[in-house]
């Protein structure tokens, strides 16, 4: 700990040094007795990256030495894709599943880069204005508070490249999503109905009281009857479509009360629910509330300070259901029940501040602090059958994270070079957990635990030609054990999911090297990465109908001698991802844009714990190893767009034991949005157009990539030919 400390703070003392060194080069000596003394050189233009009031940290993407996209607002309005989550899904190299965000669990919806990114292992940090937004207790996402029509533009930064800036979670990037800013007053509306009954509503206004003051505000709605997951084959009346709805309430005020000061405030709620999923008696809700507030000061032509922080509460919620006597093998039966009913409530608090300068040939520099507090309580009953008692647990734990960070690139003099130096300290703290069975008044306090982790990154960017630039980066991150991971207690039947407060963070190194060309209206990029993790998390099956193994678990927990299956979340050992991604742009004439990518991921335990649980050599559940995507947006006349995307992926596991399958497919979505007046837009899309049949939860198998089906776990289709339309007006 004080080693790792020690090294942190010597590396920001040193870091701390730069731009006085930098300053102190740019000073002229001072005039010997008898000379005149010269004027000093105009200071360099100022080349500070625009300043936008958001959380946000980020260098322009296009200056950055990793792989990157941005998508900007007029691409979002344009993609045919409803759903924010969706689009995100078109993003080359990123992988979400393939059913909509309000036909999921809210526990199931991971966001993956590079292979980062599994339900049961979440390392990609998710941002709305820089503020995580990955939940709390279990790091998954509710797109469902991020409506289309908000949405400014989606950066993201692929690798761990990013993590000497943000820390923990962005191992396998950053996707960082920026609300619009009221730039006029003026007000809106925006009104589309479509398949499944399937229909949104919003009304957005903004005011601006003068130069200095700017507000906005906006409801949004949104629901839909959703379809069916169930195949057609094992419907009966209690397999439903699964319906949803949510709101959103945002509100925004910018203030500049003077040239140098800049100031903003942001305040979003969102309400969720879900009915029927998959089960008809089954239900869930999730809702947030999210202040953020903070600005920047310019100090002079080349500096400012920037500082943000937010608090945030919400609260999950589900009822889940059993399947009784019912098995795809005797669908008739209408025996389910209420298996769990659960409800978590969460508070996040954080915030940053960071110094940002520009000396010479140092630049982009950043030197800062930044920290996040995470709370959750869980309230957890289970329900072996319709008559029983329930098995309760209540939940209690707290996360810390404190960084120190500092960052900055030296531009050679000699040759078109620029170096990216970053270094990180993380240091996280579990504390204040204990796991209650209240069936046999069993607490246990969970020890506190807590690491350190330095981080360094050296990156390169050489700008060989006008037309060629080389890139390459090696970067060390870290990430810490989610609180579901080390605390949730969950039963069901014989099977026990036990707590592990030993959970050790996971490290990794990572290295890439990319080549970007661009010429004539054509953009090519290529990047190879290659990361070596250590301490992998995955969800273990640790005991298997063997009630000896299973003894010690359930004693601690206070359970009854009926649980004889144990799983668990462990460090299972040593990871390697590794691939290519491929991304190119065509404009060939001024009136048609073309753009494909290709995404090779290898994924797999280099090395394992228990060889015979954890296999090594095969890859990582929910990590197709390959995706393509591919896209064309034509405007034949000015005040017509027509899109159209594609994406493409095979067969892939959805756990690392191999044993479900989930489908491929290749997905084509058509988008028209026309405006036969200035302020008036008519838009259409067309998602899953050939109305592919595929499973994106496949078929579960009993054994490691066996024949055998099991016929209790029923299969989810991906989402079938969905069609909408609508209008947005301005005044």
């Amino acid at each position: 700990m004080f080693s790792v400390r020690a090294a942190t703070f010597a590396a920001f003392a040193g870091l701390a040094l730069i731009p006085a060194l930098a300053k102190a080069q740019d000073t002229p000596p001072p005039a010997q007795p008898g000379q005149t003394a010269q004027p000093a050189p105009s200071p360099a233009p100022a080349n500070l990256p625009p300043i936008t009031v958001t959380a946000g940290r980020g260098s322009a993407l296009d200056k950055l030495d990793v792989s990157t996209t941005l998508m900007t607002r007029e691409q979002i309005q344009a993609a045919p894709e409803t759903g924010v989550d969706q689009i995100v899904n078109r993003i080359p190299g990123v992988w979400l599943p393939n059913i909509p965000t309000g036909q999921l669990h809210p526990t199931a919806q991971p966001v993956n880069i590079r292979g980062f990114g599994t339900s049961t292992t979440i390392n990609t940090l998710v941002m709305v204005d820089g503020v995580p937004i990955n939940d709390p207790y279990f790091r998954t996402i509710n797109w469902s508070t991020i409506p289309k029509n908000s949405v400014d533009r989606i950066e993201v930064i692929r690798g761990g490249g990013a993590t000497s800036l943000w820390g923990n979670m962005a191992m396998g990037g950053v996707i960082n999503i920026v609300t619009r800013e009221p730039t006029k007053t003026g007000v809106s509306a925006d009104a589309s109905y479509g398949s499944y009954n399937t229909s949104t509503a919003e009304a957005a206004g903004s005011y601006v009281i003068n130069d200095k003051v700017r507000m906005g505000a906006s409801y949004n709605h949104a629901q839909s009857s959703g379809y069916n997951l169930t195949p057609a084959q094992y419907q009966n009346a209690n397999l439903v479509p699964t319906a949803s709805k949510a709101d959103n309430v945002a509100a925004s005020v910018y203030a500049t009360p003077s040239d140098k000061l800049k100031l903003f405030a942001k305040a979003y709620w969102n309400q969720t629910y879900e009915d029927g999923l998959v089960w008809a008696f089954a239900h869930n809700s999730w809702s947030t509330y999210r202040l953020l507030a903070g600005g920047s000061y310019q100090i002079d032509d080349q500096s400012s300070i920037n500082a943000s922080g937010w608090i945030a509460s919400g609260s999950f919620g589900t009822i889940n259901v059993g399947s009784g006597s019912y098995t795809l093998n005797s669908t008739g039966f209408l025996n389910q029940f209420v298996s769990q009913i659960e409800a978590s409530p969460s508070a996040d608090q954080g915030g940053s501040i960071f110094y940002e300068a520009n000396y010479g040939p140092l630049r982009d520099i950043k030197v800062g602090v930044d920290g996040r507090r995470t709370l959750i309580t869980d309230y957890n009953s289970l329900y072996a059958s319709a008559t029983a008692n329930p098995t309760t647990f209540v939940t209690n734990g707290e996360h810390r994270f404190q960084g120190v960070f500092g960052q900055g690139t030296y531009r050679l003099g000699i040759v078109p070079v620029d170096i990216t130096v970053g270094v990180r300290g993380d240091f996280w703290q579990a504390l204040n957990a204990s796991v209650l069975t209240q069936n046999s008044s069993t607490l246990n306090v969970v020890p506190n635990t807590s690491a350190s982790s330095f981080d360094p990154r050296v990156g390169l960017k050489f700008y060989a030609s006008d037309e060629v630039t080389v890139r390459g980066a090696i970067y060390r991150n870290f990430s810490a054990p989610g609180m579901n991971q080390m605390y949730r207690s969950f039963a069901s039947g014989t099977s026990f999911t036990a707590t592990n407060p030993n959970l050790q963070p996971m490290t990794n190194f990572g290295q890439e090297v990319g080549i970007d060309f661009e010429w004539k209206g054509v953009t090519l990029s290529g990047t190879y990465f290659n990361n070596n993790l250590n301490n992998f998390i995955d969800f273990v099956t640790v005991c298997n109908t063997s009630p000896a193994c299973a003894a010690p678990f359930i004693t601690a927990a206070g359970l009854s001698p009926a649980f004889t299956t144990i799983r668990q979340y462990q460090n299972v050992g040593n990871a390697a991802f590794q691939g290519f991604e491929l991304i190119g742009t065509w404009q060939p004439i001024e009136k048609v844009k073309l753009m494909a990518s290709y995404t090779n991921t290898v994924a797999y335990l280099t090395s394992s714990t228990n060889p015979t649980l954890e296999r090594t050599g095969v890859q990582l559940g929910q990590v197709p190893n390959y995706m393509i995507t591919a896209g064309v947006e034509f405007r034949p006349i000015e005040t017509l767009v027509l899109t159209a995307t594609m994406k493409s992926f095979p067969q892939y596991w959805n756990d690392t034991g191999h044993t479900q399958l989930n489908d491929g497919a290749t997905l084509i979505d058509l988008g028209v949005r026309w405006s036969p007046a200035k302020d008036v837009d008519v838009y259409g899309s067309i998602q899953n157009l050939t109305n592919v049949q595929f499973l994106a939860s496949g078929y579960s198998l009993t054994s490691f990539e066996g024949s055998t089906v099991s016929t209790t776990s029923i299969p989810q289709l991906g989402m079938p030919l969905t069609a909408i339309a609508g209008l947005r007006v301005r005044f």
